[in-house]
Formats: C-alpha cells, structure tokens, sequence
C-alpha cells in the first residue's frame, strides 16, 4: 500500500485553512459593525420642533396676554417635568393661532425618554387663561417634529400658577356621595351640583379645570361669592354604611363644611377584568379547570365553569350585586367537573353584594355568607 507524503500534505492543508478563514472573515459582517449600525438608528435625531397653538371658540385674548410654550421630559410619572426648550411670546395685537419654534440639540434627548409639548396662555397680569390638556409627544428619531395645531382648553375656576390642566374625558360624569350628613354631588364636564341632607339649598356651580396632586384630581370652583372644592383619589373606598365598593375616594369642602365619601361607579371595579375563580363556598377548584367571570359594561355576565359555558344578566346598585337565572350549555364531563359548576351556578344566583380584598381579588358574596373568590387573570 503507497504512503502518503506527509511533507506535501502539510502545507497544503493550511492553506486551505486560510483561504476559508480569509472568506468567512469577507462574507460576515462583524458584530461591532452590527450594533454600530444599530445604535445610530437609535441614537436621537431632533433638532427642530415646531407647531401652532390655538383653540376653537372665538373668544379675542385681553392686550398683553403671553404665549408660554414649552418642551418637557414627561418619562417619570408623578415628577416634576424636566424643561428642555421654551418659548415665550407676548402678544401685542396678535390672536390665535400662535406659530412656535423650538430649536434643540439630539444630545439633550434619551431615545428610552419621553418628550412633549405644552403650551399656556396668560393674561398680562399672570391669570392663566387657556392651556393644553393633552400630551403631544415627538417622535426623537426625526430631525424636524411638525406637530402641527395643538388645540387649548378655557380655564375656569382657581388653578395655581405651576398647574398642569389634566382631561378629565374619562373621569366625568362622576356621582359621589357621603354620610353624617348624607350628600350627594353630581359632576360632568359643565356643572357641579352638591345637595345635603341638612340643608335645603343645593349649590351650583360651573366644572372648574381639573389639576393634579400627585394621583388626586382637583376641582377648585372658589370665587368671591362661592366656595367648593372637590377632590378625587383613585383608591378603593367603601360606603361607611352599606360598606359598597367604588373606585375614588372623594372629599367636598365648602364654606361651612368637610365632606368625605366615596364616587365613581361600582360597576367599574368589576369590567374589564377576566377573573378567575379559585374558591367556592370555601372550597378550592380544580386548578386545571377553574371558572371564568366576565362582567360586561352592558350588564352581561357570562364565563366558562369547570365544564360549560354560561351567561346571565347582573345589576349593581347602591345596595350590591344581583344576577338572575343562569343559562349553560349542556356539554357532559367528569361527575366532579359537572358537580362544581353546579355549585357555581347556584351560587351566582344568590349573590347580593361584592368586594375587593386587600389582594384585590373579587368576593362575591351571598346573603347567607357564602363567597366565590376570584382574581384577576392576566
């Protein structure tokens, strides 16, 4: 058998070597040149930002008045936002719209941030007049933001001179009510009515705008004649009689007196979430097959048990929750299966009233105590 000569096989294999390293290194683009390209698509753009400010109702501006426009890193909520650019523009016999131009640097931006507009209009006198109540974001990876009109709400009421009008749109109308003594306030976006039961008067006056403290809302309708604040907090308050669940907590000061009590809808606590049920009457589900409630805003209930599908028809009211007859399909299961969406049903029918626990997960609650638990399904 003929050897093979080693001496000749030698270089001939590493050249072969280097030629395919040589291609693979020509072909494939390097993972520094990849990120690099990567990082300049990300990398801040914005050099110009510019628009009008303006507002619907033909209403002339008093002599004098400013146009304050402003950029602001609005990334941490509930922080005072960071002013980036600023234009001021007294208005000597101009009316709206108002033209801006904001000129920025890229290096001034965060591509993870963001960045909006707002705009203000003062009277002479410092009196804040209109405001933009909508966030207007840029877009950081263009060289030019034409955000074109940004439209400005009136300003009624007191709003101290730092204030950021809020909208409201998803908040009004609003029924609030307390005990000891029993009142009532109805809220929408053109009035405020507030009735006691310890006087015969009930107190009007116009919606003011809507300002924040931290997560609370204000409505400040003070003038020389009247006095009415109203103050709405995003956290779960309970009747103190009835001990219902709604959404906000409120409190209502006027000339003579502290109000607090609760607002919002009830039914709010319960939409928009699929819960999950994981107890009956005390007793565990099958985890492998747990119970499904939906609460529709058309006051429709329906869900998946253990084993059929179901719907009914729900009502909340200032004294709790009631459904009535249950409506299932007939699908065949497991003797158990069947069992606890018996228990279910049945159970369902006889609730009264609900509430939340400190976990946040819905109780349902009949009038001889027996509760469905459930939490919310992500």
């Amino acid at each position: 058998m003929p050897q093979l000569n080693i001496h000749l096989m030698l270089p001939l294999t590493i050249a072969l070597a280097v030629s395919a390293c040589a291609s693979t290194q020509a072909t494939a683009p390097t993972p520094t040149a990849q990120n690099g390209s990567m990082d300049e698509q990300a990398m801040p753009r914005t050099r110009l930002v510019t628009g009008s400010i303006g507002y619907r109702e033909r209403i002339a501006l008093p002599p004098g008045s400013v146009a304050h426009i402003k950029l602001l890193d609005v990334s941490r909520a509930g922080a005072p936002a960071a002013v980036l650019a600023e234009q001021n523009t007294t208005l000597i016999g101009t009316q709206v719209p108002v033209p801006f131009e904001l000129d920025v640097e890229p290096r001034m931006f965060d591509a993870r941030m963001r960045y909006s507009v707002s705009a203000q209009i003062r009277s002479a006198s410092g009196e804040l007049l209109w405001t933009t109540d909508t966030t207007n974001l840029i877009d950081t990876s263009q060289e030019v933001n034409e955000l074109g009109l940004l439209n400005m709400v009136k300003v009624s009421g007191r709003v101290a001179n730092d204030a950021e009008i809020v909208d409201v749109s998803k908040v009004l109308p609003l029924h609030a009510s307390g005990n000891e003594p029993g009142w009532t306030l109805q809220m929408d976006s053109q009035r405020m009515s507030l009735s006691r039961q310890d006087s015969t008067a009930t107190q009007l006056t116009p919606t003011p705008s809507a300002t924040m403290d931290g997560t609370t809302y204000q409505f400040d309708a003070s003038n020389a004649t009247n006095q009415l604040r109203v103050r709405l907090t995003p956290q779960l308050c309970r009747d103190s009689m009835t001990g219902m669940p709604y959404p906000y907590e409120v409190s209502v000061q006027n000339a003579d007196m502290h109000l607090e009590g609760c607002g919002g809808a009830a039914q709010a606590l319960l939409i928009g979430t699929r819960w999950e049920v994981a107890t009956i009457a005390g007793e565990p589900v099958d985890p492998e097959y747990s119970p499904t409630l939906e609460f529709g805003a058309d006051g429709r209930l329906g869900g998946q048990g253990a084993c059929n599908q179901f719907t009914t028809s729900y009502v909340v009211n200032a004294e709790g929750l009631s459904s009535k007859a249950i409506a299932a399909t007939q699908r065949a299961c497991a003797a158990p299966l069947m069992q606890q969406d018996q228990q279910l049903f049945d159970l369902l029918q006889h609730v009264q009233r609900f509430d939340l626990d400190a976990q946040g997960n819905l109780v349902l609650i009949s009038a001889d105590d027996r509760k469905i638990v459930a939490h919310a399904k992500e």
